[in-house]
């Protein structure tokens, strides 16, 4: 099977035949191109799309450049040219007559050979009538001021011009010929080319059948060459029912341009964007292609100009779905477990990032068994904390510890319990900083029909390595009702019955809680072991984000470099679901 064909731009319709365009390239677009009657100045570029658009989900172009300046520019044009001159024949020794193909506008007429300036005037011309008198005089190798715009017109040189000279305008002619026939040249050229690429002697063929017999008085004039509604056009060439190209994406800029203009206006990703999922949809379509098509990018004016490309650096990235079902895990909480994720790779392209979504919910009751035990044995005794307060306590921290969590006991008046804890040095002022601050939503719904029964809530975070202090903890309720267990006799807790209660008032109860602890130096990103935790290999990794119970995580290099050989796995020691509910592999598209 060949190797693939790197996503890139191309001058050949056949990748195969050249090589791809650099950072730089210099256009002209000089010659017109008549469609359906209209004229418009054009070159093309071609992008073969990788075999990766059949099977991906998404298709992106971050970080690629690509930038087209359109500049003014002069244009030398032979006479002999008939991509530009219907006619250009001369009438005797003194008169040309020009047809050009588009009307240009002309800023100079070149001498017909080295040395001799002559002197003409430019005669509008309507079939066979000319008119009497010259609309515009001037002299060979010196700028037409105004530019003459008008076709088709005769060059009429005067005669003391023709007598001028050491050489009379005979034998000047006489000596054209010889010196004009190396184009015809290659005429021996496309015969000798039989054993070169078939493309390169159709381009051949091509040039040697637009030469003509051009004007030997006039040889050469030289165009104003004005961008005019420069455009780029991005289409997929064959996708139309009909075999007809389809318009992809279109940047323009109006009217003719009198200085340098530059396209696209935005970053290429975001022009591009909703091109490519024209892409993906046509080539995941029912009926297959069996040769996926090619992108071309169509550089165009609607007058003659110069093209800087610069900026070239393309990179298509392909996203593929490595999940069709959510992947489910669960664990007990008995003893600490280890499983294994279940993802395919997908082939070809180099991995580039991988990310798992899906939600996450670890228990936040011990297991059964261990109910709190605060409260008399129905759990009914305690601090009763409603919505829009706020309890408060300073604990001393007597030794270093790493804290990864706060736990209370509670019996739930409500199916829902909304609120933020707050941890800071007791010492504090208020409005510092919290060194945690942490939401919590709980779920205390009842089982229907089933008895109410306290449960113990922990709010977690990642761990935190803390020196030995007396810590500041309040507890804020924002939605939702219920008793904070409690035993007689305590002391320091306080409750604040609105937010602007300061002070509050003091409770003659020692409510249950207690920190969660983790292992000393397990505060990079860990929760203490209190949550499910995903690994590659020796590596632990870290959520990128995590809202409540819904998670992101990616894996780029290196880390990813061990993947698919070593298996993605998730641990955990408490009661826990997990769900990964997609997996993408990022790559580069070939």
């Amino acid at each position: 099977m060949p190797a693939p064909t790197p996503f890139a731009l191309y001058r050949k319709s056949h990748p195969n035949l050249a090589e791809p365009v650099g950072a730089a390239l210099d256009i002209e677009l000089r010659f017109p191109v008549v469609t359906d009657g209209v004229a418009v100045f054009r070159s093309s570029l071609w992008l073969p799309l990788p075999e990766a658009c059949r099977s991906a989900t998404a298709l992106s172009l971050d970080g690629s450049t690509l930038q087209a300046q359109f500049r003014p520019a002069e244009f030398a044009l032979e006479t002999d040219d008939a991509r530009w001159f219907d006619l250009a024949e001369d009438d005797g020794e003194a008169e040309t007559r020009l047809e050009l193909v588009w009307p240009a506008p002309i800023v100079r007429i070149d001498d017909p050979f080295p040395g001799v300036t002559l002197e003409f005037g430019l005669h509008r011309a309507d079939g066979e009538a000319v008119s009497a008198e010259a609309a515009q005089t001037g002299r060979t190798g010196t700028a037409l001021n105004p530019p003459w715009v008008g076709s088709p017109l005769v060059v009429k040189f005067t005669a003391s011009s023709l007598l001028g000279g050491q050489h009379n305008m005979t034998e000047n002619l006489r000596a054209l010929p010889a010196r004009r026939g190396s184009r015809a040249g290659g005429v021996k050229l496309a015969k000798d080319i039989a054993h070169d690429e078939a493309e390169l002697k159709l381009e051949i063929d091509k040039d040697i059948a637009l030469m003509r017999q051009g004007s030997q008085l006039v040889p050469r004039i030289r165009i104003a060459a004005r961008p005019a509604s420069p455009r780029l056009r991005l289409v997929l060439e064959g996708a139309e029912a009909d075999g007809s190209d389809r318009l992809l994406w279109q940047a323009m800029l109006p009217g003719e341009q009198d200085a340098p203009v530059t396209l696209p206006a935005g970053a290429l990703a975001e022009e591009w964007g909703a091109a490519l999922e024209q892409v993906i949809t046509f080539c995941q379509r029912d009926t297959v292609p069996e040769v996926l098509p090619r992108l071309r990018l169509d550089i165009e004016s609607d007058a003659p100009c110069l093209v800087k490309l610069s900026n070239v650096s393309l990179s298509l990235l392909a996203d593929h779905a490595l999940l069709t079902d959510p992947l489910r895990v669960d664990f007990d909480g008995k003893q600490h477990a280890s499983r294994d994720l279940a993802l395919a790779p997908t082939h070809g392209g180099s991995p580039l990032q991988l990310t798992l979504k899906g939600r996450l919910r670890a228990a936040d009751t011990p297991p059964a068994g261990e109910r709190p035990s605060a409260g008399g044995p129905d759990g009914r005794s305690g601090l009763l904390v409603e919505e829009d307060q706020r309890v408060s306590c300073e604990r001393q921290l007597d030794a270093p510890a790493t804290l990864a969590g706060f736990s209370f006991d509670w019996h739930a008046l409500s199916e829902r319990l909304t609120g933020v804890l707050r941890v800071m040095p007791a010492a504090a002022r208020r409005g510092s900083p919290a060194l945690v601050e942490q939401a919590f939503d709980f779920d205390t719904a009842q089982p229907a029909g089933a008895a109410s029964t306290p449960q113990r809530l922990a709010v977690r975070w990642p761990a935190l390595d803390l020196q030995a202090q007396a810590l500041r903890v309040e507890l804020v309720v924002t939605h939702g009702r219920g008793l904070w267990l409690a035993e007689p006799g305590g002391q320091g807790w306080r409750v604040h019955r609105v937010p602007e209660d300061g002070e509050g008032r003091a409770v003659g109860l020692a409510l249950q809680a207690a920190w969660l602890e983790a292992a000393p130096g397990a505060a990079s990103g860990s929760t203490g072991g209190s949550e499910p935790v995903f690994s590659l290999g020796a590596q632990t990794l870290a959520f990128t984000t995590r809202d409540k119970d819904r998670f992101e995580l990616s894996i780029a290099p290196p880390a990813l470099a061990s993947w698919p050989a070593l298996p993605i796995k998730v641990a955990s020691g408490v009661a826990a679901e997990v769900v990964v509910e997609s997996a993408t592999l990022r790559t580069t598209a070939v």
